[in-house]
């Protein structure tokens, strides 16, 4: 792993642990095992690093749900394995998960860097224009549909967690076709 990789993932695990306020540079220096002027080579600021931090894991989500998408499969098909794919991985990551939702409406977040993780997550957004084109969903605004499903899928990922419950593929699958079935026409 390289020092800035190593700064990120720090920055991550004592975010999830301190909060932003209570995770001082000197403290992420030490965890990543880094002196704090090598963060400062990578990183003008903390609010740069969590900028960073946020585009870094939303490229890490997107890479790993998206996999095994295909743009030919049917928007529902697409829909429910795309959710799948995102209660398996914030399961199996809650620190991201927990650093997603402290920070993906925050004020720290940029404009430029919010911009940027809608363009990194262009291909679930595409699946919603297509799911609009095919009038397969409800008449709401996108971003009122994004959430509801998002909340959903999130909400599932903690209830994995904070239950210890493994995830079976027969009770995701049903979930995920619950979700679909909230925002269908």
């Amino acid at each position: 792993m390289d020092k800035k990789q190593a700064a990120l993932e720090a920055t991550l695990e004592l975010i999830a642990e301190q909060g932003f306020h209570g995770t001082p540079m000197s403290q992420i220096a030490q965890k990543a095992n880094i002196g704090v002027g090598t963060i400062y080579r990578y990183f003008s600021g903390k609010e740069e690093l969590i900028n960073e931090l946020y585009i870094f894991i939303k490229k890490r989500m997107t890479d790993t749900i998206l996999r095994n998408y295909h743009k030919d499969r049917p928007v529902p098909e697409n829909f429910t394995q795309v959710l799948q794919e995102i209660i398996i991985y914030m399961s199996a990551h809650p620190t991201e998960l927990s650093f997603h939702e402290q920070y993906s409406n925050s004020p720290l977040i940029t404009q430029a860097t919010k911009e940027q993780g809608v363009q990194i997550m262009e291909p679930i957004e595409e699946l919603f224009q297509r799911a609009r084109t095919e009038n397969l969903m409800k008449d709401l605004p996108d971003d009122i549909l994004f959430t509801m499903v998002a909340g959903a899928a999130f909400s599932l990922a903690k209830l994995y967690i904070s239950a210890g419950m493994p995830i079976q593929d027969d009770v995701l699958a049903a979930e995920t076709d619950a979700i679909w079935d909230m925002i269908k026409k």
